[in-house]
């Protein structure tokens, strides 16, 4: 797989430029200096969405049959776990922009192990490195959980993805790729976040459309915990934890007083917008207000279960302010049937424009708890509740909020409460509903109605992995697909 590109950094800054990175062009055909190829790599970082669709794959997620908005096809076939998710003749954008972006981090890391920076250089020089270890890491990672099984002992010498490590050997436009096996794709992205995190280190952090050492540690969190790693899961979310505190939602009561239920999230001010942005860690993927979910006349919606999950507490069923991404507040009767109890509203409309959610604090928060949770028998349990007493302090009303209490949960009451509050928190967060449901051992039965037809996806369904796109097929027949 040997293939010689030529780097054209102006077509690549074009690209990087943009106002959500604040980059500089610089003005040579190849890249030289150190900050030139920060710019080469900052111009990898993804620009579109490629986890979104998988949320259609999943419990979070019905089709309202009275809506009056129809889908676009390209989304169906997740939606019915058709057997390939790409439409005939069409591109899969998922599998080519994860590959883009190692191809700009394999690029900087090969030229950065020819030199050896100047001592001005220094800093930037590791900045830059760990940032290309962090972004290799991450594509791999939802590469590996996209089309291939899941990180366990039966599947780990099955085959993975194509793993190219350097730009010399580039995925696309070439013949013949290969499978790297499952446990050594895994290897390799803890190797690159292990790297990353040396690395970035005690580095002031660019913002929060790059990767730093707490958005590492926040990758390596989740990457212990789909590995079971428990011990070192609880330390790298330790470490988030630490860095970067919850937003207390309390702090929004004022402006809903202010606009209402039906307003307050309804219009170019989305859910994020207000001080809950400040959790969010890394921004990640294009313009999260062209998301699917957001309007309410479209056919496909968040499940009601979600909703209802923000209704546990009869006593007081307003107190989870969570409820205000998902709760539709339809006017009338007519929109509650047209538009459906739920929407998504996490983002504002197009004036007011934000980018996917790539981590937030919350999620090393709900970790900590299930690795915790699932030590409960080695005296982990008091631990547990606690994070999740931290969580629902700042996501519940304060007037309403009782502390939960260890002596009320069994090991695995509490390691069911962990994951229900970790399916709330993280909706449509990064595809990881979709990829929760495959570490947890493929066992969930999901069905969904769509066009007076029934679909089911069955516990153990080989359509928990996405087929090997149409056009990697064509390039490398001898690639092994996946079981349908």
């Amino acid at each position: 797989m040997k293939t010689k590109h030529i780097l054209l950094l102006p077509a690549l800054l074009l690209c990087a430029s943009c106002d959500l990175l604040e980059i500089q062009p610089v003005n040579s055909m190849i890249p030289v200096s150190v900050a030139d190829h920060e710019s080469v790599l900052l111009g990898g970082y993804p620009r579109s969405e490629f986890f979104m669709r998988t949320e259609l794959s999943t419990d979070n997620v019905y089709a309202n049959a009275n809506a009056t908005s129809a889908p676009a096809a390209a989304n169906e076939p997740w939606f019915v776990w058709a057997a390939t998710h790409q439409l005939a003749n069409a591109e899969d954008t998922y599998w080519n922009q994860l590959y883009s972006s190692i191809y700009y981090a394999n690029t900087v890391l090969d030229e950065f192990l020819k030199r050896a920076p100047a001592p001005e250089e220094r800093v930037l020089f590791e900045t830059v490195r760990g940032e290309a270890h962090a972004l290799r890491a991450y594509c791999y990672f939802y590469l590996v959980n996209l089309y291939a099984e899941p990180h366990d002992e039966p599947y780990l010498d099955h085959p993975g993805v194509p793993m190219p490590l350097s730009a010399e050997d580039v995925h696309q436009n070439t013949q013949n790729n290969t499978r790297v096996p499952v446990g050594k794709v895994w290897e390799q992205i803890v190797s690159d976040l292990d790297a990353a995190a040396r690395d970035l280190a005690g580095k002031p952090s660019k913002g929060p459309y790059r990767f730093d050492y707490t958005s590492v540690q926040a990758l390596r969190a989740r990457v212990f915990l789909f590995m079971k790693r428990h011990d070192d899961a609880i330390n790298a979310a330790g470490d988030v934890i630490s860095a970067r505190p919850l937003f207390d939602m309390n702090n929004m009561q004022p402006y809903i007083d202010e606009k209402g239920n039906t307003y307050a999230f309804a219009g170019n001010t989305g859910f994020i917008d207000l001080g809950y942005k400040n959790e969010v860690l890394f921004f990640v993927g294009g313009r999260a207000n062209n998301n699917i979910f957001h309007y309410s006349t479209y056919t496909f919606k968040p499940a009601p279960e979600l909703l209802d999950l923000c209704y546990r507490d009869q006593a007081d069923s307003t107190r989870d302010y969570r409820r205000y991404i998902f709760d539709s507040f339809a006017a009338s009767a007519t929109d509650l049937v047209q538009q459906g109890p739920t929407v998504y509203r996490m983002f504002a409309t197009q004036e007011k424009y934000c980018y996917y959610i790539g981590f937030k604090a919350s999620e090393a928060i709900v970790t900590r708890a299930e690795a915790l949770a699932r030590r409960a028998a080695a005296g982990d349990k008091e631990a547990a509740v606690r994070d999740l007493n931290r969580l629902l302090a700042s996501r519940y009303k304060r007037s309403s909020f009782t502390e939960l209490s260890a002596d009320d949960f069994t090991a695995e009451s509490l390691l069911a409460r962990v994951l229900e509050e970790r399916r709330l928190e993280l909706a449509f967060d990064g595809g990881l509903r979709w990829f929760d449901l495959r570490r947890l051992g493929k066992q969930a039965r999901v069905v969904h109605a769509y066009k007076d037809a029934v679909y089911t996806l069955e516990p153990g369904d080989p359509r928990y992995v996405l087929q090997i796109p149409e056009s990697e097929q064509v390039n490398s027949p001898n690639m092994p697909l996946n079981p349908r």
